[in-house]
């Protein structure tokens, strides 16, 4: 939880497992090189530049991934985004509560991605039950599979 994996021609798929968390892809389907996520948390709020793990608070995540991304060959303008999860996993939250923090991570990173100009090109968010992810960087599908709905290709 709280991670940043990235892509490499030697291991081209990148997975997790995400319930309030939000699985978080960033690629370049030209480039082949892509990066996921964990986002546990919208926003870091602490006084920590660079908190550990990386992954762990939205907006670090997205920048880190650009960096690293741009760093091993992708082109920004050419950076898109794919995300699952995000659930609603507390039956005693309700949907628009500010405790629902799968709508507040979906939110943060839909946001962040605005800001950095990326196009988020698919989602699968919401819900209230778990989902494994599975991003394929030479392919550029993201798969989700979810005990209540299956399995999907976005």
């Amino acid at each position: 939880m709280g991670g940043i994996g990235f892509t490499s021609p030697e291991k081209p798929v990148l997975q997790t497992f995400v319930g309030s968390c939000v699985a978080i892809c960033v690629y370049d389907a030209q480039a082949k090189v892509a990066g996921m996520a964990h986002v546990m948390l919208p926003k870091n709020n602490t006084s920590d530049p660079n908190p550990k793990p990386d992954g762990k608070f939205a907006d670090v995540a997205i920048q880190t991934m650009v960096d690293k991304l741009v760093a091993n060959g992708a082109k920004a303008n050419r950076l898109q985004a794919k995300m699952a999860g995000g659930a609603n996993v507390f039956q005693n939250e309700n949907k628009k509560s500010v405790f629902n923090i799968g709508l507040r991570n979906v939110d943060a990173i839909k946001n962040m991605l605005t800001e950095k100009k990326i196009l988020l090109v698919s989602e699968d968010v919401g819900s209230s039950s778990g989902r494994f992810v599975v991003f394929n960087a030479k392919s550029s599908e993201l798969t989700v599979k979810e005990r209540t709905r299956g399995v999907r290709i976005i």
